[in-house]
Order: C-alpha cells, then sequence, then structure tokens
C-alpha cells in the first residue's frame, strides 16, 4: 500500500506548533545559538491574525511569533517559520516577500510611537523546517542567489541570511529534548514521504519506540488524529510487531489522551465564548475536526447531524472513530461488518 502518513504538511505543521512548549522548544533549539540565547524565558506569542493586516494573510506564512528579549527591552522579536518537503532555490525569493509584507503591515500599525517619532523596524529571523529526502543544497543566503560575477558589487546587493533545520540530516533521538516536537518532527521526517505505508509505519514506530514507551503512546496519538489511511486493525497489528503484548494498552492510552484533548480544547474555547452550552459544542467542533482530520471534506448533512447531537451521541461517535474505516461507519458501525 503507498500512501502518506501525513498528507497536509502544513496542517499537521501548524498543529505541531500549537502544542504546549513545542513552538518555544524548536525556537531555542533550532535558531542559531546567537540568536536563541537573547530569547527569555517567556514562551513565544502566536501573533494572530487580527495583528497582521490582510495582504499578509494572504501569503501563507506557517507561523509568526512574537518573543521577548533575554535583557527585558521593550522590542520584540519576530520569528518567521516556513517548512518545505523539497529544495526550493527560491526560498530566499519567498521568505524576503514575507519579510517584506510583515514589514509593511508592521509599519502601518505600530511604525510610529504616540509621540509621533518614527520607530526602528523589528526585528525578524526566518526558519525554514525541511523534512524532504535530498539533501537541501541550497545558498542560506539571498544574495547567493542573485547573478553576482563582480564582487565588488556585493555591499550594493540585498542580503539577509535564514536559518535551517533539515530533519533528515538529524538523528531520531535528536529531533528535539521536547516529547511532543520530537516526535512530531519524527512524523514529518518519515512519515511525510510517499511510500509503502506499512514499511513508513515500522520504521517510524520502530524508531518511537526505541526512544520510550512514552513516545510510542504520542506517535499512535498523532497518527489516528491525522487524515490518512492507517486503520486501528493495521495499527495494532504493527504494535504488536514492535512491542509484542503491549498493543492494546498503547492504543487505549493514546485514544484517550486523543479524547481528553479534544474536550479540553472544546470546553476551553465554549469557556472563551462565554456560553453555557460550552462544553457540549466543544465536544461537537472536536469531533467534527477529528472526522476531516480523519476523512477529509465532511457533508453539510453530517455537520448538522453532528452539532444537533446529545452528549451521549457524541461521545459513542467519537469511540467509533478509531475503528471506523469511513465515515458512515462512526455513525453506523454495524454496517462495517
Amino acid at each position: 500500500m503507498h500512501s502518506r502518513l501525513i498528507r497536509r504538511h502544513d496542517h499537521f505543521f501548524k498543529r505541531l506548533l500549537e502544542q504546549p512548549g513545542a513552538a518555544g522548544a524548536l525556537l531555542r533549539e533550532r535558531l542559531p545559538p546567537e540568536i536563541a540565547k537573547l530569547l527569555g524565558p517567556d514562551e513565544p506569542v502566536l501573533v494572530q491574525g487580527s495583528f497582521v493586516d490582510r495582504e499578509l494573510r494572504e501569503y501563507r506564512t506557517d507561523r509568526l511569533y512574537r518573543v521577548r528579549l533575554r535583557d527585558g527591552r521593550e522590542a520584540y522579536l519576530y520569528v518567521l517559520i516556513e517548512h518545505k518537503a523539497a529544495p526550493d532555490p527560491r526560498i530566499g525569493l519567498q521568505l524576503l516577500g514575507y519579510m517584506t509584507q510583515f514589514w509593511l503591515s508592521w509599519d502601518k500599525r505600530e511604525g510610529r510611537a504616540t509621540d509621533g517619532k518614527l520607530q526602528a523596524l523589528p526585528l525578524l529571523f526566518p526558519l525554514v523546517v525541511y523534512h524532504g529526502a535530498a539533501e537541501w543544497g541550497v545558498p542560506l543566503s539571498f544574495a547567493e542567489a542573485v547573478d553576482l560575477d563582480d564582487e565588488t558589487l556585493r555591499p550594493y546587493v540585498l542580503d539577509f541570511h535564514y536559518s535551517l533545520t533539515d530533519l533528515g540530516r538529524i538523528d531520531d533521538a535528536k529531533l528535539s529534548r521536547q516529547k511532543e516536537l520530537r516526535i512530531g518532527l519524527l512524523l514529518l521526517k518519515h512519515g511525510g514521504r510517499g511510500g509503502d505505508l506499512r514499511q513508513i509505519l515500522v520504521e517510524v514506530g520502530r524508531a518511537a519506540a526505541a526512544l520510550s514507551t512514552d513516545d510510542l503512546v504520542t506517535l499512535v496519538r498523532y497518527i489516528i488524529s491525522e487524515p490518512n489511511e492507517v486503520e486501528a486493525a493495521m495499527l495494532r497489528d504493527l504494535l504488536r510487531e514492535i512491542v509484542p503484548g503491549q498493543e492494546a494498552r498503547i492504543m487505549s492510552i493514546a485514544a484517550e489522551q486523543w479524547k481528553a484533548e479534544g474536550m479540553a480544547e472544546g470546553i476551553a474555547r465554549g469557556r472563551a465564548e462565554g456560553k453555557a452550552e460550552g462544553k457540549a459544542e466543544g465536544k461537537a467542533e472536536i469531533l467534527m475536526r477529528q472526522l476531516r482530520r480523519r476523512f477529509g471534506e465532511i457533508p453539510q448533512s453530517t455537520f448538522d447531524r453532528v452539532h444537533a447531537a446529545s452528549d451521549d451521541e457524541l461521545t459513542a461517535w467519537a469511540e467509533n472513530i478509531l475503528d471506523a474505516s469511513s465515515l458512515d461507519a462512526v455513525f453506523h458501525p454495524s454496517r462495517a461488518n
């Protein structure tokens, strides 16, 4: 069977960095040491769409963060993260577009102090996370991609450097010290490439198991929450091969963690919106998210059914997702037999 564990790299990468501590770990571990040492102890703050104007939102930036510097200055450090599945000779031009649009947006909103004095532009460091199989082989500075034969002209040519994290050149155990990030990057490294699905599962499963049982559980949780062709029966068989006798326990723990994570997000969203029925609506929203991630586009009739369901129905359907091989089997498990 030829497929991918991770179909939507953008979506997976963004979700990965939403895990508590993952974004901060990535920045501190993968930015150049001279930059990372400037970062303060606080976690980076995701720059929401309300801050970035419409022009910048039209660019497919992965994540844009704001962090305080270690010395406590009022200055902010903005980190732009872009990820790639194949070497891109035009990455410098793409990053330059992102950076220019950001600075123009920032200048409109915060370019002047309250007294009208012009503010210096904020620092902006791009970080590229690459998970392709081929060697990157693309210059890490913008000027190196410019047709420049006469070195005397170099001081007059626009230039900047970006940081590269090439997952294929990093040992699995050294992808990160933070568990959630480590397993997410492990999945991007091995599961983001095409090939025999079973072979990929065995490879990534053995790599996670070699780190710890906890890492293997986290891996299984990621896999069952992604829209892929991995059925529960296949996953159990592979776990039986990798960790004989532990497959049922690992599947159970991963499924409970996944449901608990979704429930926590739903409750938090309901509270944020100030709705008394926030818990039920949160469960419905999380169920819809899980359905989309596992089966892709969901018809309007399913959306209406989920949002009109009782709490017991939502719980039962959430239980069915793990073993369901199709969307219909979630709501009618008997038909799958």
